[in-house]
């Protein structure tokens, strides 16, 4: 079969197509887990996140309570799983998967767990010291880490050949 007769193949590489079936059934692989990885991140919200005093006074919030930071890293957790697994759901050629927008949602839910519990003194000018993390928090860094890092490798995975059939249609002119 000649490149004029099937356009996803390339002059230089005639047998791409099959290494291009192979990347996309990655990057959908890698989609879909960022996504299961998403909606255990909003399981996880239920659990204890941040515990505020000692002894008798001592109070515990889940990662959903009101006015907590914790919020956010799970809002964009989930947001980024969502968004990679209905991209990896796409069957069109060259959409959904791998996208940067999931990705930097990641990266975004992960510094923000990471400066929760940098700042976590700082969360509350009268409590200052008192703020404690619990293990909602420290699983949800350990997700958003994994969820960036499975997110980024899709996104690294993709080569300049699945960019070239964007050039064809028109996208990125």
């Amino acid at each position: 079969m000649t490149t004029a007769n099937n356009p996803s193949r390339s002059a230089t590489s005639p047998n791409s197509t099959g290494a291009d079936d192979r990347s996309d059934q990655r990057e959908r692989t890698l989609s879909t887990i960022a996504g299961v990885l998403g909606i255990v991140m909003f399981l996880l919200g239920f659990l204890r996140w941040l515990k505020i005093g000692d002894g008798d006074t001592r109070q515990k919030f889940s990662g959903f309570a009101w006015s907590m930071p914790t919020t956010a890293v799970i809002g964009l957790s989930l947001a980024a799983g969502l968004i990679a697994l209905l991209g990896a759901t796409e069957r069109r050629r060259g959409r959904g998967v791998p996208s940067a927008i999931p990705t930097g949602l990641a990266a975004a839910s992960l510094l923000m767990a990471i400066g929760i519990i940098l700042g976590k003194g700082g969360i509350s000018p009268q409590l200052g010291s008192e703020v404690g993390v619990e293990i909602g928090l420290i699983l949800g860094l350990v997700v958003a880490l994994v969820q960036t890092v499975v997110l980024g490798m899709g996104l690294a995975s993709r080569r300049s050949s699945d960019r070239d059939d964007d050039r064809r249609s028109g996208y990125n002119s």
